[in-house]
């Protein structure tokens, strides 16, 4: 089995700089699962040098290595799953521990045996922890549950194949094959004893890289300043919503929102506050949708929502208690000074079938309505207020269109 050992020691070697490499991404737990990755190489390298050096020091060397490199995983799945690491001392107590009963078992009495239990059976027990914590708390993201389980399932069969070496020298049997049989048992659990350590290893970097595609996928879809979805990300699923909504002959609902003199808010209290005021914005707003609707920051102060199978009248209501919401609700400056906010709304919907560049363009004509008839306020499309507000607004863009084609107007001179 030294060809498998070696195998073992240079895959590990491997992924050890890809790791490394991961350091300054930000990932949680890289150090730790770094280090462990360097404990648990020098482990297997210590095993493979067995017949230079006395058995005792390698059974000593090796099973602290092992260890420690143990906990650090253990360290590293904690902080990678957000809960609170292994504190120092407690890691210092478990490796002097491990450390005083190889050496009695080494010099005071040279018990094999019991070298071998010790090690092994505080390795099983840490990995079982570390496959119970990745089990307790799975993470949310889809996109790394399979790299969680693999590392699971890794986890629980290291456990299981040095607990089981645990129960074959308590046994007092010298090999692992006076108990399985044919050999090619013991053969395939040699095999898994050598390989299952890198296999653990290649799940971590798996799930570390999965992690990284999907945060870079999250930033990419929302706004890094509001959190809100970006304007590619909400209309992509606006329109997935209102297709969805569409087989079951339901309607959308689309609300465009925008902050009331937000120009005002950034001379008074700097883009500082500007930022500020945002960001309470959209926190307000998300916790008065609670869930029903998607929302996304079209640009500048200007927000979108998408609701999908909502009535007319149920849309009024969410807006009217955004509204409120708002209102009643003001953001406060790093200064402590408060920034009174109020929005606007635009409310349109969307047949099944509709089209939703129409609806976004109706819902801007109603926002202009509800600007126009003092902020603070909702307007739905379709109404005789909006149909009013549109015609003047036409006429005064054509009008600045022809302002724009004529010139500015000559002065009359006085020739006489």
């Amino acid at each position: 089995m030294s060809f498998l050992s070696a195998i073992a020691v240079i895959s590990l070697l491997v992924m050890f700089p890809v790791l490394l490499s991961l350091r300054k991404t930000g990932v949680p737990g890289i150090a730790s699962f770094s280090a462990a990755c360097v404990l648990t190489t020098l482990a297997a390298s210590v095993a493979m040098a067995e017949s230079i050096e006395p058995v005792w020091f390698h059974t000593i060397l090796e099973g602290i290595l092992a260890v420690a490199a143990g906990l650090l995983m253990l360290r590293g799945f904690q902080q990678f799953l957000g809960r609170k690491p292994l504190d120092a001392w407690p890691v210092a107590i478990v490796l002097a521990s491990v450390t005083t009963a190889l050496l009695f078992f080494s010099y005071v009495t040279d018990d094999d045996a019991a070298r071998i239990s010790v090690g092994a059976g505080v390795l099983s027990l840490i990995c079982f922890l570390t496959g119970a914590t990745i089990l307790r708390n799975w993470p949310r993201e889809r996109a790394i549950g399979p790299y969680m389980l693999f590392c699971c399932v890794m986890a629980f069969l290291v456990a299981g194949l040095d607990a089981f070496r645990v129960a074959t020298v308590m046994a007092g049997l010298d090999a692992v094959g006076d108990i399985l049989d044919p050999p090619i048992w013991t053969t395939a659990y040699l095999v898994a004893r050598l390989l299952i350590t890198p296999l653990f290893f290649l799940g971590i970097i798996l799930m570390l890289h999965g992690w990284m595609i999907a945060s870079l996928r999250h930033m990419i879809a929302h706004d890094d300043l509001t959190g809100a979805l970006s304007r590619r990300a909400f209309m992509t699923t606006f329109e997935r919503m209102s297709s969805t909504a569409a087989v079951s002959g339901r309607q959308t609902a689309f609300m465009l929102l925008d902050l009331d003199r937000f120009k005002q808010i950034n001379d008074l209290h700097g883009h500082a506050g500007g930022d500020t005021a945002l960001v309470h914005f959209t926190h307000i707003v998300r916790e008065t949708l609670a869930g029903r609707g998607i929302l996304g920051r079209l640009g500048g102060e200007e927000f979108g929502i998408a609701l999908a199978g909502t009535g007319r009248l149920d849309v009024t209501e969410i807006a009217e208690a955004i509204c409120t919401a708002v209102r009643t609700t003001p953001a406060r400056a790093n200064t402590g000074t408060e920034i009174s906010l109020t929005v606007s709304i635009g409310i349109a919907m969307v047949s099944p079938g509709g089209s939703l560049a129409d609806a976004m363009v109706q819902a801007d004509v109603a926002l202009y309505e509800a600007k126009a008839l003092g902020r603070d306020r909702l307007s739905i499309a379709g109404s005789l207020h909006a149909a009013s507000v549109a015609s003047a607004r036409a006429l005064a863009g054509a009008a600045a269109q022809m302002r724009a084609t004529v010139g500015p107007a000559q002065p009359l001179s006085n020739t006489g």
